[in-house]
């Protein structure tokens, strides 16, 4: 027997708090790996520069809730500068600043993930974002510095109870069972059933991801305890969630939970009743443009039931739609956003914009990301010396793999990219015509089915190319593939402006 098994309390040393434990099976699934990759690499790229700015284009255009918030949020009365709307999510974000793209980013990550696992979770991911956009708006009307972090605290303030619900979907019954047929309070029935409350499971998973430590603040703050004014606005946020939309709650009821609300908070969260009713507008709004689905006539019930319950509690000053809207399906604006995309990289091709050329570049390889859409875009370079042609920046799923492997020799040994960048004409395979040889080795080598090259000539001399593929589906019709070259060739007017400068 070891001496240290003779210790009293050592066996009991030796096993995990309920917390970790809980926190290390979460660790080892299946898809969680992959959220928390997501959300720490969206949360490590700290800075406003171009790499930082390319990072985050790659995780926001992955998702189109997350492209929607980001042009919608430069958009806001908040943000916007010019009197044309923004339409492009690079543009948006270099307006924004990489720590509030990153920001509502890991928000918006975290309710992807969760929201498409059961109604239940959805459930659960739809009040933490009303929550989220209270907090916002009520950050907003207090002026507080920064919006975008409260928002981002409300999200997460209920992450342990989105954790167990999704990771531990029976003890989470349970824990529902406890409180709707036993009458237990929710703290004594998460107590039983796990051990610790849902707020201990949040906060070790926060620090597991690296977020700020106002997030772990937020999910423990209380209306007499609020370690600064944003842990004040995301407690408060949160609660006027759970009185607002408790289910199968009475009008009455539900007047009554939120004046008990507004007179524990009203101390540190100088609102009127008025403004409140703003708040819960405003958060409405902004949930359902992303909540509702178009094709699932739940969502738009619910909305109407969020929207009925707020205005019972706060009035006429609550004036929020009742979700007979909703955004418009990606396909039947494809068109129309290729114009506006298109209208929008004009603007700055013209070095008087004052926008640098990596911004137009950036913005440009979004225009034919979204536009085309295309999996993956590649701006390609020749060195100064002229003897390689090496991958610069690039945008789409898997691009950053992508990047390292295009560096190619200008010579006979540089392959199908070379050649018909020097071939002077865009080209898309295999629709324009069917793979040479060297085409079909290294499309199969790489494993691409189809691409498209669009060389870049400025003044006269061939500078680089831009690159284009689909990993799956048809071949673009010819629209497409024009459209493609028309942004490649305000990539040109852009770089000839700015030389000739």
């Amino acid at each position: 027997m070891a001496p240290t098994d003779l210790l009293p309390g050592a066996a009991q040393a030796a096993e995990p708090s309920p917390v970790r434990a809980r926190l290390t099976r979460i660790l080892e699934g299946a898809e969680f790996p992959a959220l928390s990759k997501q959300i720490i690499d969206t949360l490590s790229a700290l800075d406003d520069d171009a790499n930082s700015l390319q990072r985050l284009a790659n995780v926001v255009l992955r998702e189109y809730s997350l492209t929607l918030s980001v042009v919608k949020t430069a958009n806001s009365v908040h943000y916007r500068r010019g009197a044309r709307p923004i339409q492009s999510a690079t543009h948006a974000m270099m307006m924004l600043g990489a720590r509030t793209v990153r920001q509502l980013a890991g928000s918006l990550l975290l309710f992807e993930n969760y929201a498409r696992k059961s109604p239940e979770l959805k459930e659960l991911m739809l009040l933490s974002l009303l929550t989220a956009n209270h907090a916002r708006a009520a950050a907003t009307r207090l002026q507080l510095q920064d919006p975008e972090e409260a928002h981002l605290c409300g999200m997460f303030r209920n992450l342990g109870e989105v954790l167990i619900a999704g990771h531990f979907p029976e003890d989470y019954q349970r824990i529902r069972a406890l409180i709707r047929d036993d009458g237990r309070s929710e703290t004594a029935a998460v107590k039983m059933v796990l051990g610790f409350p849902y707020v201990d499971l949040g906060a070790e998973v926060a620090r597991h991801w690296g977020m700020p430590d106002a997030v772990v603040q937020g999910m423990r703050a209380r209306a007499a305890a609020s370690a600064s004014q944003v842990a004040a606005v995301t407690a408060f946020s949160h609660e006027l969630t759970q009185a607002l939309y408790k289910l199968d709650a009475s009008d009455t009821d539900i007047a009554a939970a939120v004046d008990q609300v507004l007179s524990q908070h009203g101390a540190k969260v100088k609102l009127t009743r008025e403004q409140i009713g703003g708040v819960v507008t405003d958060a409405l709004e902004e949930t359902r443009e992303l909540f509702i689905n178009p094709g699932i006539s739940t969502d738009r019930l619910r909305f109407r039931q969020l929207a009925t319950a707020a205005r019972a509690a706060l009035g006429d000053s609550v004036t929020a739609q009742e979700g007979d809207g909703g955004q418009e399906p990606h396909a039947a604006t494809e068109l129309t956003l290729r114009a506006r995309l298109r209208l929008e990289l004009e603007d700055i091709v013209d070095p008087a914009s004052g926008v640098a050329i990596g911004a137009v570049l950036l913005q440009a390889l979004e225009a034919i990301v979204r536009g085309g859409p295309f999996d993956r875009v590649v701006a390609c370079f020749l060195t100064a010396d002229r003897l390689s042609l090496v991958a610069r920046t690039g945008l789409g799923d898997g691009v950053e793999q992508l990047i390292p492997q295009f560096e190619f020799p200008v010579s006979v040994r540089g392959g199908p990219i070379v050649a018909l960048t020097q071939q002077r004409q865009a080209v898309y395979l295999p629709s324009d015509r069917s793979f040479s040889t060297l085409e079909m080795r290294w499309v199969q080598q790489m494993g691409i089915p189809q691409f498209g090259v669009f060389p870049l000539i400025v003044l006269g001399k061939v500078v680089g190319c831009i690159y284009a593929d689909r990993l799956a589906g048809p071949v673009p019709d010819r629209a497409t593939v024009r459209f493609a070259k028309s942004i490649a060739e305000l990539i040109v007017d852009a770089i000839g402006r700015r030389r000739n400068a």
